[in-house]
């Protein structure tokens, strides 16, 4: 889906500035959709059909945990990342002037990346792998979709995150430097 995007962008695009409003306009964008449409279902229905309590119970600490994970790190890379890369990079592929953010920041966001895939895996057994039984409800089931949908745009914006972006911002950083 988003991935394939990314064929057709510009080398314009795919600069750190670009992949910065690739990254926070489209992909974080979308995966906060999937979390208000997974949290609407939630919320409507606290005692999930044919699952047993204290597992519904877990989900739904799980999907809380990665919620509030994903809020923090899109916060710190909106608010205090992107605005730097993009100041020190001004629309190139060059490092124009600024230092670099600390390279333990990225470290930081990577780490947090970790735990974010970490919870989408437990969340992916809890719900035995998104598996559907013919029984169960449209709602149930287009709930199940949404998290397996979820759990792909999260692979595919961390992908962008630690193979495209902070590799070429690193690597610039550092090619500044010598």
């Amino acid at each position: 889906m988003l991935l394939q995007r990314l064929d057709n962008y510009s080398n314009e695009a795919l600069t750190p500035e670009g992949l910065c409003n690739l990254i926070q306009y489209e992909y974080q964008r979308n995966i906060q959709l999937s979390c208000d449409a997974i949290e609407s279902y939630l919320t409507q229905h606290p005692d999930i059909e044919n699952m047993n309590p204290s597992v519904a119970e877990l989900l739904q600490i799980l999907f809380r945990k990665l919620q509030d994970e994903l809020k923090h790190v899109f916060l710190k890379e909106s608010g205090i990342v992107f605005p730097h890369i993009k100041k020190s990079y001004q629309g190139t592929e060059a490092l124009q002037h600024m230092p670099l953010l600390d390279e333990k920041v990225f470290t930081a966001i990577k780490n947090t990346q970790t735990v974010i895939i970490g919870l989408m895996q437990r969340i992916r057994q809890v719900l035995h792998h998104y598996a559907v039984e013919p029984g169960w409800s449209a709602d149930w089931k287009e709930c199940l979709n949404e998290f397996f949908e979820l759990e792909n745009k999260v692979l595919q914006w961390v992908h962008v995150d630690q193979n495209l972006l902070y590799p070429k911002v690193i690597n610039g950083h550092k090619h500044h430097l010598n």
